[in-house]
């Protein structure tokens, strides 16, 4: 496989990649890319050359096949990362140029990380507006596997940049890669801080709307109770449909009150789905009610 080349068929272009393992010694520059294609991922690792080949080792790997989180690779994940940017390599300065171009890609897949930051923001604000039903746990996991993904780059980032061992066009490289890191790892914490500050009210909130569902179940079976109390329920049992439609008017009357003030309480936005369910809960409890009337002896 030869990399970094206008036209990978030329055999006079690029540099032949190989795969190394551990941690490589010397003039390493950092190596980050994104793969495309149906599950993405984030290679996280170090690149060095002598003009004639490049050895990349990867240190860590992160998959969105289930969402973000810690995965393995192959190295068929690599060909498509390694097309650009595309440079013709003279002969002169062979390694140099290769260098150069593996820290230009990777400050560029700064720009990619900061993307999939964007969509993760966009999760959080659907989940926000409740356009769609995203577990949160799931938001905030693939937050840290983000976090920690940008912050081991920026470790690899900053350790070619305390070695110092290049030219200034790529020490560059490697300096706007790790100010750029350092921005996404802060910009991620705050992410990170703000939805769990989220997860606390929206725990709040289910506390409330439960304390509220609780009040609704308590007056759906004790408003009826009071109410046939009152009138004296052997006056109207058995049922007949006379006796049913005044003895059941007045409780499905009260319940459907009770149910308008409680919906209108109860925190977040009050749906269709929501009224739907408070009136078929009421014509279920008229609907017993009603039966038992009809077979009372």
């Amino acid at each position: 496989m030869r990399i970094l080349a206008g036209d990978p068929a030329d055999p006079d272009l690029g540099a032949e990649v190989t795969l190394g393992e551990g941690r490589l010694g010397g003039a390493a520059v950092p190596f980050l890319r994104i793969t495309s294609g149906e599950h993405r991922k984030i290679l996280v690792g170090e690149a060095r050359t002598d003009g004639n080949r490049v050895e990349v080792v990867i240190r860590a790997a992160w998959s969105d096949a289930q969402g973000w989180r810690q995965s393995t690779w192959s190295p068929e994940d690599l060909p498509g990362t390694l097309a650009e940017p595309a440079h013709r390599i003279a002969e002169r300065e062979k390694a140099l140029t290769i260098a150069k171009v593996l820290a230009e890609g990777s400050r560029n897949t700064v720009a990619d990380l900061r993307g999939l930051r964007y969509e993760m923001e966009r999760q959080i604000a659907d989940l926000l507006a409740q356009r769609k039903n995203t577990a949160l746990r799931m938001l905030m996991a693939q937050l840290v596997e983000l976090s920690m993904a940008v912050s081991r780059a920026r470790d690899v980032a900053q350790e070619a940049v305390r070695e110092g061992r290049f030219t200034t066009l790529v020490m560059r490289h490697c300096e706007a890669m790790d100010a750029g890191l350092g921005d996404e790892v802060t910009r991620l914490q705050a992410l990170l801080s703000s939805v769990s500050t989220f997860a606390v009210a929206q725990e709040s909130e289910a506390q409330q709307r439960f304390n509220t569902l609780a009040a609704a179940a308590a007056a759906g079976l004790g408003l009826p109770a009071l109410i046939l109390s009152l009138y004296g329920a052997d006056d109207y049992l058995p049922f007949t449909w006379d006796k049913a439609w005044r003895a059941l008017t007045p409780i499905a009357g009260v319940l459907t009150v009770a149910a308008g003030i409680i919906l209108l309480r109860m925190p977040g936005r009050t749906t269709a789905r929501r009224y739907l369910v408070a009136f078929g809960l009421i014509a279920g409890l008229v609907s017993v009610l009603l039966i038992a009337g009809f077979l009372a002896p």
